[in-house]
Protein backbone atom coordinates (compact mmCIF):
# COMPACT_ATOMS: atom_id res chain seq x y z
CA UNK A 1 0.00 0.00 0.00
CA UNK A 2 1.46 3.46 -1.07
CA UNK A 3 1.24 5.98 2.19
CA UNK A 4 -0.73 9.21 1.14
CA UNK A 5 0.85 12.58 1.44
CA UNK A 6 -1.05 15.04 2.73
CA UNK A 7 -1.22 18.35 -0.14
CA UNK A 8 -0.30 21.63 1.72
CA UNK A 9 -1.93 23.95 -0.81
CA UNK A 10 0.83 26.82 -2.05
CA UNK A 11 1.09 30.44 -0.97
CA UNK A 12 -0.61 32.35 -4.12
CA UNK A 13 1.38 35.35 -4.76
CA UNK A 14 -1.24 37.55 -3.91
CA UNK A 15 -1.11 36.33 -0.41
CA UNK A 16 2.63 36.92 0.47
CA UNK A 17 2.26 40.75 -0.97
CA UNK A 18 -0.47 41.12 2.04
CA UNK A 19 1.55 39.34 4.04
CA UNK A 20 4.26 41.97 3.36
CA UNK A 21 2.02 44.81 3.55
CA UNK A 22 1.00 43.91 7.21
CA UNK A 23 4.30 43.61 8.56
CA UNK A 24 5.07 46.53 6.83
CA UNK A 25 2.38 48.91 8.61
CA UNK A 26 3.35 47.23 11.71
CA UNK A 27 6.62 48.30 11.50
CA UNK A 28 5.63 51.63 10.42
CA UNK A 29 2.97 51.92 13.41
CA UNK A 30 6.12 50.90 15.90
CA UNK A 31 8.64 53.53 14.18
CA UNK A 32 5.51 56.77 14.52
CA UNK A 33 5.03 55.57 18.18
CA UNK A 34 8.48 55.36 18.70
CA UNK A 35 9.01 58.82 17.61
CA UNK A 36 5.90 59.88 19.08
CA UNK A 37 7.53 58.97 22.24
CA UNK A 38 10.51 60.73 21.86
CA UNK A 39 9.26 63.69 20.96
CA UNK A 40 6.67 63.79 24.03
CA UNK A 41 9.98 63.32 26.25
CA UNK A 42 11.55 66.08 24.47
CA UNK A 43 8.74 68.44 24.88
CA UNK A 44 8.52 67.64 28.82
CA UNK A 45 11.98 67.35 28.87
CA UNK A 46 11.75 71.12 27.59
CA UNK A 47 8.75 72.32 29.44
CA UNK A 48 10.74 70.96 32.77
CA UNK A 49 13.88 73.04 31.58
CA UNK A 50 11.64 76.14 30.78
CA UNK A 51 9.78 75.74 33.97
CA UNK A 52 12.79 75.56 36.19
CA UNK A 53 14.57 78.78 34.46
CA UNK A 54 11.04 80.14 35.26
CA UNK A 55 11.42 79.39 38.71
CA UNK A 56 15.32 80.34 38.86
CA UNK A 57 14.02 83.64 37.96
CA UNK A 58 11.21 84.04 40.17
CA UNK A 59 13.30 83.08 42.77
CA UNK A 60 15.92 86.05 42.19
CA UNK A 61 13.55 88.76 41.95
CA UNK A 62 11.73 87.71 44.56
CA UNK A 63 15.19 87.97 46.83
CA UNK A 64 15.69 91.32 45.40
CA UNK A 65 12.84 92.32 46.98
CA UNK A 66 13.02 90.72 50.27
CA UNK A 67 16.81 92.54 49.79
CA UNK A 68 14.47 96.15 49.06
CA UNK A 69 12.70 96.09 51.96
CA UNK A 70 15.48 95.17 53.89
CA UNK A 71 16.92 98.25 52.98
CA UNK A 72 13.69 100.54 53.38
CA UNK A 73 14.05 99.00 56.97
CA UNK A 74 17.77 99.96 57.59
CA UNK A 75 16.97 103.61 55.58
CA UNK A 76 14.07 103.84 58.39
CA UNK A 77 16.21 103.47 61.06
CA UNK A 78 19.15 105.39 60.47
CA UNK A 79 16.88 108.32 59.76
CA UNK A 80 14.73 107.64 63.18
CA UNK A 81 18.32 107.76 65.30
CA UNK A 82 18.93 110.87 63.56
CA UNK A 83 16.02 112.74 65.04
CA UNK A 84 15.69 110.73 68.60
CA UNK A 85 17.86 109.23 70.30
CA UNK A 86 15.07 107.22 71.86
CA UNK A 87 13.40 103.97 70.58
CA UNK A 88 10.24 103.48 71.30
CA UNK A 89 6.94 101.38 70.09
CA UNK A 90 5.00 104.51 67.65
CA UNK A 91 8.02 105.20 65.66
CA UNK A 92 7.90 104.67 61.85
CA UNK A 93 10.10 101.70 62.42
CA UNK A 94 6.93 100.06 64.38
CA UNK A 95 4.63 100.59 61.48
CA UNK A 96 3.80 97.12 60.31
CA UNK A 97 3.15 96.70 56.68
CA UNK A 98 0.10 94.47 56.13
CA UNK A 99 -0.50 92.44 52.45
CA UNK A 100 0.30 95.02 50.09
CA UNK A 101 0.26 93.91 46.83
CA UNK A 102 3.89 94.20 44.84
CA UNK A 103 1.59 95.45 41.57
CA UNK A 104 1.13 98.63 43.38
CA UNK A 105 5.37 99.23 44.39
CA UNK A 106 6.28 97.84 40.85
CA UNK A 107 7.44 100.30 37.86
CA UNK A 108 4.55 99.72 35.00
CA UNK A 109 7.40 98.46 32.44
CA UNK A 110 8.90 96.14 35.72
CA UNK A 111 5.40 94.66 35.78
CA UNK A 112 5.07 93.59 32.39
CA UNK A 113 8.19 91.21 32.51
CA UNK A 114 7.47 90.47 35.89
CA UNK A 115 3.57 89.15 35.92
CA UNK A 116 3.76 86.26 38.71
CA UNK A 117 5.94 88.79 41.14
CA UNK A 118 3.73 91.37 40.56
CA UNK A 119 0.86 88.99 41.36
CA UNK A 120 2.32 89.08 44.87
CA UNK A 121 1.78 90.22 48.44
CA UNK A 122 4.14 91.78 50.77
CA UNK A 123 4.17 91.94 54.55
CA UNK A 124 6.73 92.55 57.47
CA UNK A 125 7.54 93.97 60.83
CA UNK A 126 10.54 95.35 62.46
CA UNK A 127 11.13 94.22 66.28
CA UNK A 128 13.40 95.66 68.60
CA UNK A 129 15.53 92.81 69.25
CA UNK A 130 15.79 94.35 72.58
CA UNK A 131 12.76 94.20 74.20
CA UNK A 132 14.25 90.36 75.00
CA UNK A 133 16.54 89.43 77.28
CA UNK A 134 19.76 88.76 75.89
CA UNK A 135 21.69 85.41 76.43
CA UNK A 136 25.03 87.04 75.39
CA UNK A 137 24.32 89.25 78.77
CA UNK A 138 24.55 86.00 80.99
CA UNK A 139 29.02 86.49 80.25
CA UNK A 140 31.00 89.39 80.60
CA UNK A 141 34.45 90.41 80.46
CA UNK A 142 36.74 93.64 82.02
CA UNK A 143 38.10 94.60 78.88
CA UNK A 144 38.18 92.94 75.26
CA UNK A 145 42.26 91.32 76.37
CA UNK A 146 40.64 90.18 79.32
CA UNK A 147 39.03 86.71 78.99
CA UNK A 148 35.30 86.14 79.85
CA UNK A 149 33.71 85.49 82.73
CA UNK A 150 30.09 85.09 84.11
CA UNK A 151 28.55 88.02 84.73
CA UNK A 152 26.28 87.99 87.97
CA UNK A 153 23.88 90.93 86.95
CA UNK A 154 22.91 88.83 83.95
CA UNK A 155 22.82 85.62 85.80
CA UNK A 156 20.12 86.69 88.41
CA UNK A 157 18.15 88.58 85.38
CA UNK A 158 17.81 85.06 83.92
CA UNK A 159 17.33 83.46 86.92
CA UNK A 160 14.04 86.52 87.59
CA UNK A 161 13.10 85.51 84.09
CA UNK A 162 12.79 81.73 84.60
CA UNK A 163 10.98 81.94 87.34
CA UNK A 164 8.51 84.48 86.16
CA UNK A 165 8.19 82.26 83.22
CA UNK A 166 7.34 79.31 85.69
CA UNK A 167 10.44 77.50 84.32
CA UNK A 168 13.22 76.18 86.29
CA UNK A 169 15.42 78.51 87.29
CA UNK A 170 18.12 76.33 87.59
CA UNK A 171 18.56 76.16 84.07
CA UNK A 172 20.40 79.77 84.49
CA UNK A 173 23.39 78.96 86.04
CA UNK A 174 24.16 75.28 83.45
CA UNK A 175 23.09 78.29 80.61
CA UNK A 176 25.91 80.45 81.80
CA UNK A 177 28.66 77.94 81.89
CA UNK A 178 27.57 76.07 78.50
CA UNK A 179 28.18 80.29 77.02
CA UNK A 180 31.32 80.75 78.70
CA UNK A 181 32.99 77.82 77.04
CA UNK A 182 32.04 78.54 74.21
CA UNK A 183 33.52 81.37 74.06
CA UNK A 184 37.14 80.39 75.45
CA UNK A 185 39.52 78.98 73.02
CA UNK A 186 38.59 75.41 72.15
CA UNK A 187 42.24 74.67 70.78
CA UNK A 188 43.16 71.04 71.98
CA UNK A 189 39.85 70.49 73.98
CA UNK A 190 37.10 67.67 73.41
CA UNK A 191 33.57 68.41 73.33
CA UNK A 192 34.27 72.20 72.55
CA UNK A 193 30.48 73.64 72.26
CA UNK A 194 28.88 75.56 69.49
CA UNK A 195 28.13 78.52 70.17
CA UNK A 196 24.22 79.28 70.39
CA UNK A 197 22.78 81.61 67.46
CA UNK A 198 19.29 81.59 68.36
CA UNK A 199 16.58 80.63 71.20
CA UNK A 200 16.59 77.27 69.56
CA UNK A 201 19.92 76.03 70.21
CA UNK A 202 19.04 75.87 73.67
CA UNK A 203 17.92 72.84 73.30
CA UNK A 204 21.63 71.91 73.09
CA UNK A 205 21.89 72.29 76.80
CA UNK A 206 21.00 69.66 78.70
CA UNK A 207 17.71 70.77 81.16
CA UNK A 208 15.96 72.14 78.17
CA UNK A 209 13.15 70.54 76.39
CA UNK A 210 10.98 71.58 73.33
CA UNK A 211 8.47 73.01 75.80
CA UNK A 212 10.80 74.85 77.74
CA UNK A 213 12.43 76.86 74.38
CA UNK A 214 8.77 77.38 72.82
CA UNK A 215 7.66 78.78 76.34
CA UNK A 216 11.46 81.29 76.53
CA UNK A 217 11.18 82.21 72.56
CA UNK A 218 9.21 85.43 72.48
CA UNK A 219 11.54 86.47 75.76
CA UNK A 220 15.08 85.45 74.93
CA UNK A 221 17.28 86.47 71.94
CA UNK A 222 21.17 85.80 71.17
CA UNK A 223 23.11 88.98 70.38
CA UNK A 224 26.73 89.71 69.07
CA UNK A 225 27.54 91.94 71.97
CA UNK A 226 26.32 92.69 75.31
CA UNK A 227 23.18 94.55 75.30
CA UNK A 228 20.97 96.17 77.60
CA UNK A 229 16.87 95.67 77.59
CA UNK A 230 14.60 98.66 76.45
CA UNK A 231 12.42 99.42 78.55
CA UNK A 232 10.16 101.24 76.29
CA UNK A 233 9.61 97.92 74.07
CA UNK A 234 9.88 94.71 76.24
CA UNK A 235 6.94 92.72 77.63
CA UNK A 236 6.36 92.66 81.42
CA UNK A 237 7.90 89.33 81.62
CA UNK A 238 11.20 90.80 80.75
CA UNK A 239 10.84 94.32 82.39
CA UNK A 240 10.83 91.90 85.70
CA UNK A 241 13.58 90.18 84.96
CA UNK A 242 15.69 93.42 84.03
CA UNK A 243 15.20 95.16 86.94
CA UNK A 244 16.09 93.99 90.11
CA UNK A 245 13.38 93.76 92.82
CA UNK A 246 10.43 94.99 91.15
CA UNK A 247 7.01 93.38 91.02
CA UNK A 248 4.97 91.92 88.08
CA UNK A 249 2.43 94.65 89.08
CA UNK A 250 5.51 97.18 88.58
CA UNK A 251 5.75 96.32 85.64
CA UNK A 252 2.80 96.21 84.58
CA UNK A 253 2.61 100.32 85.57
CA UNK A 254 5.85 100.85 83.65
CA UNK A 255 4.01 99.41 80.09
CA UNK A 256 1.19 101.69 80.97
CA UNK A 257 3.01 104.92 81.17
CA UNK A 258 5.54 104.10 78.27
CA UNK A 259 2.01 103.38 76.62
CA UNK A 260 0.57 107.17 77.25
CA UNK A 261 4.49 108.53 77.31
CA UNK A 262 7.80 106.77 76.27
CA UNK A 263 10.81 106.99 78.37
CA UNK A 264 13.19 109.79 77.58
CA UNK A 265 15.66 108.37 80.75
CA UNK A 266 16.15 105.20 82.98
CA UNK A 267 16.22 107.92 85.63
CA UNK A 268 12.59 108.40 84.95
CA UNK A 269 11.61 104.63 86.17
CA UNK A 270 12.57 104.86 89.70
CA UNK A 271 10.48 108.20 90.08
CA UNK A 272 7.96 106.23 88.75
CA UNK A 273 8.36 103.32 90.84
CA UNK A 274 8.64 105.36 93.96
CA UNK A 275 7.40 108.84 94.01
CA UNK A 276 7.60 109.37 97.58
CA UNK A 277 11.29 109.16 97.31
CA UNK A 278 12.91 112.43 96.08
CA UNK A 279 16.39 110.48 95.21
CA UNK A 280 15.22 107.38 94.05
CA UNK A 281 17.85 105.31 91.45
CA UNK A 282 17.71 101.82 90.19
CA UNK A 283 18.20 98.93 91.72
CA UNK A 284 22.10 97.08 91.38
CA UNK A 285 22.43 95.13 88.44
CA UNK A 286 19.64 96.78 86.41
CA UNK A 287 20.00 95.98 82.71
CA UNK A 288 17.55 98.83 81.09
CA UNK A 289 17.39 101.03 78.49
CA UNK A 290 15.32 103.50 76.40
CA UNK A 291 17.28 103.02 73.03
CA UNK A 292 18.07 100.03 70.43
CA UNK A 293 20.87 99.17 68.39
CA UNK A 294 19.52 95.89 66.91
CA UNK A 295 16.31 95.23 65.34
CA UNK A 296 14.81 92.06 63.67
CA UNK A 297 13.10 92.79 59.84
CA UNK A 298 10.78 89.95 59.24
CA UNK A 299 9.26 89.60 55.68
CA UNK A 300 6.87 87.16 53.75
CA UNK A 301 6.19 87.24 49.99
CA UNK A 302 3.32 85.28 49.20
CA UNK A 303 0.96 84.27 45.91
CA UNK A 304 0.00 81.50 44.34
CA UNK A 305 3.53 80.20 43.19
CA UNK A 306 5.49 81.88 45.73
CA UNK A 307 5.69 81.42 49.91
CA UNK A 308 8.67 82.88 51.22
CA UNK A 309 9.92 84.57 54.79
CA UNK A 310 13.38 85.63 56.13
CA UNK A 311 14.06 87.27 59.02
CA UNK A 312 17.34 90.05 59.00
CA UNK A 313 19.15 90.89 62.33
CA UNK A 314 20.20 94.38 61.73
CA UNK A 315 22.49 96.65 63.99
CA UNK A 316 22.59 99.99 64.32
CA UNK A 317 25.42 102.09 65.10
CA UNK A 318 26.42 105.65 65.87
CA UNK A 319 24.37 108.41 67.07
CA UNK A 320 22.79 110.96 64.94
CA UNK A 321 23.48 112.23 61.66
CA UNK A 322 26.67 109.78 61.95
CA UNK A 323 24.50 107.01 62.07
CA UNK A 324 25.04 103.55 60.16
CA UNK A 325 23.48 100.40 60.03
CA UNK A 326 24.80 96.96 58.94
CA UNK A 327 23.42 93.20 58.37
CA UNK A 328 24.37 90.78 60.73
CA UNK A 329 22.59 87.63 59.53
CA UNK A 330 19.93 86.59 57.39
CA UNK A 331 17.96 84.11 57.99
CA UNK A 332 15.07 82.34 55.66
CA UNK A 333 12.02 80.64 58.09
CA UNK A 334 11.03 77.48 56.06
CA UNK A 335 6.59 77.68 56.50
Amino acid sequence: MHRLTPVVPRRTHKQSRNRERGIAIVTVLLVVALAATLAASVLWRQRVATRDVENQRLATETMWVERAAVEWARATLRAQSSTSNVAFIGQEWSAPVNDVQLSNLLPRDAIAVNGELANAWISGQVEDAQAKFNLADLVSRPAPSQPWRIDASGLAAYNRLLTTLSLDPALAQPTADYILRSLRDGTGTENWPLQLVSAADLRRIPGYDAGTVRALTPFVTVLPDITRINVNTAPEQTIVAAIPGITAAQAHSIVERRNTAYFVSTAEIPVLLAPQQSTATLAEGSLIDVNSGYFIVHCRIHSARINTRIDTLIARYGIGDFAWTSVIWVHRVTT
